[in-house]
C-alpha cells in the first residue's frame, strides 16, 4: 500500500475533520472572497471574546451545526492549485445515547482555467459521558445511510472531558473493517481567536494523526495547529498540512480552516 510521507489534521472530535477518503473531479463555480481571519465578515458580530468559564467540554446536542470556510493551496500531479471550499459538520441523535457526526468537505481546486473538485463525506458515531464529558468513538460510515462500521471493543476515548494547559492526550482506535486511526494532542495555552462567527478564547493545540486504511489510495496523514473552544466543543481555526489521495494520485494540502457560523450559543460548558 502506498503511504504519503507527511501529515494533516484529524482531531476525532476536535477534528476527525479531515481523515482522507478519496474524491472526484468536475467543474465548479468561482470562489468567494478570500479569508481575512483578522476581520470578521459580519460587522454586527460581537468582537469581544468570551473567556472560557470552564475547561470542561460542553455536552454535544442534537442539531448542533458548524460551518467552516476553507482556503489554501494544493500540490497535485506536480502542479500548484489554489483551493477554496467549505467544511460542514452536523450532529444528530440516533437514540440509545449515541450521536451521529456528519462531516462534509467540499473543495474546489483551480489552476488557470483548470478546475477540479475534491469532495468527501464521513459519518462518525460517538457517545459522551454526561458527568466526565469524555467522548467515545463507536464507529464510522463513509456515507449517510451506510451501515455502521464498529470500533473494536473496548471502545476508546477519542476526546478528553477536561482540557488543561500544557498537557498531552493520545488515542488509537481500530475498526472491524481493518481501518485504524491514531492521534496525539499537545495542548498549549489559551489564546483569543477571531473568526467570521466572532472571537473566542481557545486552547492552542498541536495535533498529529494517521488514518490507516488497508484499501489502496484511502490512507492519509495530517498535522495541524488548531484552536479549540471547550464552550463550542469544536475547533474555531486550524492551520493544516494534509497528505491524501485524489483520483488514485497523491495530493498535498496546506489549508486554513476558519469557523464561519454556528448555531451553538456561548454558554458555560458546565450547563
Amino acid at each position: 500500500m502506498k503511504r504519503n510521507p507527511i501529515c494533516w489534521l484529524c482531531l476525532t472530535l476536535a477534528a476527525l475533520w479531515l481523515a482522507g477518503c478519496g474524491g472526484s473531479s468536475s467543474t465548479a463555480s468561482a470562489p468567494s472572497t478570500p479569508i481575512d481571519p483578522n476581520t470578521p465578515s459580519n460587522p454586527n458580530t460581537p468582537t469581544s471574546p468570551s473567556f472560557p468559564s470552564t475547561n470542561r467540554l460542553r455536552l454535544y446536542q442534537h442539531g448542533d451545526e458548524f460551518i467552516y470556510d476553507v482556503r489554501g493551496v494544493a500540490r497535485y500531479l506536480e502542479r500548484r492549485y489554489e483551493v477554496s471550499g467549505t467544511l460542514t459538520e452536523r450532529i444528530s441523535s440516533v437514540g440509545a445515547g449515541m450521536l451521529r457526526v456528519s462531516q462534509e468537505r467540499r473543495l474546489t481546486l483551480r489552476r488557470g482555467t483548470e478546475t477540479l473538485q475534491h469532495n468527501r463525506l464521513l459519518v462518525f458515531y460517538i457517545t459522551q459521558d454526561r458527568q466526565s464529558r469524555e467522548v467515545t468513538l463507536v464507529g464510522y460510515a463513509l456515507n449517510e445511510g451506510d451501515p455502521l462500521i464498529n470500533s473494536n471493543l473496548p471502545y476508546r476515548t477519542c476526546a478528553p472531558g477536561i482540557l488543561n494547559e500544557n498537557s498531552n492526550f493520545s488515542f488509537s482506535v481500530a475498526f472491524e473493517d481493518g481501518v485504524a486511526t491514531t492521534e496525539t494532542w499537545q495542548i498549549g495555552a489559551i489564546e483569543p481567536v477571531p473568526t467570521y462567527a466572532g472571537e473566542y478564547y481557545c486552547y492552542r493545540m498541536r495535533v498529529e494523526s494517521l488514518w490507516d486504511n488497508p484499501a489502496p489510495f484511502r490512507d492519509s496523514t495530517s498535522a495541524a495547529t488548531c484552536w479549540f473552544s471547550p464552550q463550542l466543543g469544536r475547533p474555531t481555526r486550524s492551520e493544516t498540512l494534509e497528505s491524501t489521495w485524489l483520483n488514485s494520485e497523491p495530493i498535498e494540502y496546506r489549508l486554513t480552516i476558519l469557523l464561519q457560523r454556528t448555531n451553538v450559543s456561548l454558554r458555560p460548558a458546565s450547563l
